[in-house]
């Protein structure tokens, strides 16, 4: 058995590692181990696909996390992480060769919205205004653990007065209606333009809910946070944050291992003790916390044989959708020349800095939605483009450039036991650029390789089941003190030492390090009651 460590934390995605910093900082003897031969999870750069090319295989954009004081608190600016400003973070082609440009400064993109619509200029920067306001006790949620008592009421009173005027709300049953309304229904009863409302639409729809489920109004504070801390990109590819947290462990005494997965938590009289590796070896620890998804932790590492049956139950049972989407990383010789922002000598404009949204309709966003739902890869999916090297050359060689879509929604179960086989994985990534044909004509013959992971790929790479990057459903019954369940929300299991982090406890998915920002100091605060043994506080 090897030698003792205070916590063993499973998996080296951005949570973990958080988790991990944090703990290491206050004294105690941390080790990440992680399945994989690299460190990151969903937050990776790798370097080994493309020949000479800095591929971000998962996530790209970072924005929560910049609004969190994570960065600063664990200076990882000294460990070499370099953030780049995406301004302008979006930009939204459209059919008719009209554009909208999305600027963290909410004036100037009111400004393009207004080319479009006068009116829903004016409405977006009330929107974006009085919701900010409204959200604000909602951010300060994501750095503490949902407690049960009245959150939702306590919000509500506090703001209500801010929104009263944005659609004409007049009580508080108005006001939850519009929170607790889908994101389409708040958008269709706010914009009048088109091409407004599905580019919104897009936007809200990035956290895997679909435009009509109940409760999805809150998504559009994706957008908000877009405006008040903007969007940003690590030099060097997103998977330099991981990078530079496993430099900031190292630094604070913690220990990283790679190509070490996990085959069990440890469990001896009811106690988590340490965790058993593939190969045998068993790492023994005071404290086991868990980046993994609930389920895998829960019911794969410690085994249904140790839980309650009512817990197995509610564990089988929780939403995770079949599948969100799909990904296709690509090098290419060119950058996307957008007939509605045409380029100069092929240098990069506005069009490429951020989140290339091509989303022409409501009724386009639903169509793709509910095809998915009937087990098929949508005819016309939603797309998010990037263009990377528009900001940071350095991830390609001189003159070459990557080009990555995101595609929303690709079933991870398809309709009629049909398989993901290689040439359908061919057939929708071909789809995919030829939909980017008729919005830059002729780009899909700049592209030299392409690197593609359907929702199967993001299970068996990455862990993420059925391909769900958040995990589990974003969706209301899921959320708050209700994630992953009750009788979780507070990072803790009934396996005593064993805690949970990660995109499936509060505050959900996405680049954030807020979850393994709470679950350190709820263990923290746990070792300081108990200095010999954390049991549970």
């Amino acid at each position: 058995m090897a030698g003792r460590y205070d916590v063993v934390i499973v998996g080296a995605g951005h949570n973990g590692l958080v988790c991990g910093c944090y703990l290491a900082r206050s004294g105690l003897r941390v080790l990440v181990v992680e399945r994989r031969h690299i460190v990151g999870g969903a937050v990776v750069t790798e370097s080994d696909i493309f020949p000479g090319y800095a591929l971000d295989t998962c996530s790209s954009f970072h924005i929560v996390i910049k609004a969190l004081p994570i960065i600063e608190e664990l200076g990882l600016e000294r460990f070499g992480l370099d953030y780049l400003p995406m301004d302008p973070f979006a930009f939204a082609p459209f059919p008719d060769g009209t554009s909208i440009t999305f600027w963290r400064d909410l004036d100037k993109t009111c400004e393009s919205i207004a080319r479009l619509n006068p009116g829903d200029a004016e409405r977006y920067h009330q929107f974006m205004t009085l919701w900010g306001k409204f959200n604000e006790p909602v951010y300060a949620t994501f750095l503490a653990p949902p407690r049960p008592g009245p959150m939702f009421g306590s919000i509500l009173r506090r703001q209500r007065g801010k929104l009263r005027g944005m659609v004409g709300l007049g009580n508080s049953a108005d006001l939850l209606r519009v929170v607790f309304g889908s994101y389409a229904q708040v958008i269709e009863s706010t914009f009048e333009d088109e091409r407004v409302r599905a580019t919104l639409g897009w936007f809200a729809a990035q956290g895997g809910m679909g435009p009509d489920e109940p409760g999805g109004g809150e998504q559009l504070a994706w957008q908000i946070l877009c405006h008040q801390t903007g969007c940003w990109r690590p030099r060097g590819g997103s998977g330099m944050l991981t990078q530079a947290l496993a430099r900031c462990l190292a630094h604070h005494g913690g220990e990283v291992r790679t190509s070490a997965p996990v085959s069990e938590i440890v469990v001896r009289d009811g106690r988590a003790t340490g965790v058993r590796l593939e190969d045998g070896e068993e790492i023994a620890a005071r404290c086991v916390i868990s980046n993994a998804h609930v389920q895998t932790t829960l019911l794969t590492l410690v085994g249904a044989d140790k839980l309650s049956p009512a817990l197995v139950r509610q564990l089988r049972g929780l939403r995770i959708g079949n599948g969100m989407g799909m990904t296709i990383r690509c090098a290419a010789d060119a950058l996307p020349n957008y007939s509605a922002a045409p380029m100069h000598d092929g240098q990069p404009n506005d069009a490429h800095y951020g989140m290339q949204m091509i989303c022409p309709s409501m009724s386009y966003l639903r169509r793709a939605f509910h095809e998915s739902a009937l087990g098929r890869p949508p005819d016309h999916p939603c797309i998010l483009a990037m263009t990377p090297t528009a900001a940071d050359a350095s991830l390609a060689p001189p003159g070459k450039h990557i080009f990555n879509i995101w595609a929303q929604w690709h079933p991870y179960e398809l309709a009629g036991g049909a398989q993901w086989t290689e040439d359908l994985r061919r057939r929708e990534a071909d789809k995919l650029l030829h939909l980017m044909d008729d919005y830059a004509p002729g780009f899909s013959g700049h592209i030299t390789d392409i690197y593609i992971k359907t929702p199967v790929d993001l299970e068996r790479i990455g862990g993420l089941l059925r391909g769900h990057l958040m995990h589990l459903d974003m969706t209301l019954d899921q959320m708050f003190m209700f994630r992953p369940l009750p009788d979780l929300a507070n990072y803790q299991t009934p396996i005593a030492g064993l805690w949970l982090t990660g995109a499936s406890t509060h505050p959900g998915g996405g680049v954030s390090g807020a979850p393994g920002y709470i679950t350190a100091h709820e263990v923290l605060r746990g070792w300081k009651k108990h200095r010999s043994t954390l049991n549970r506080s």
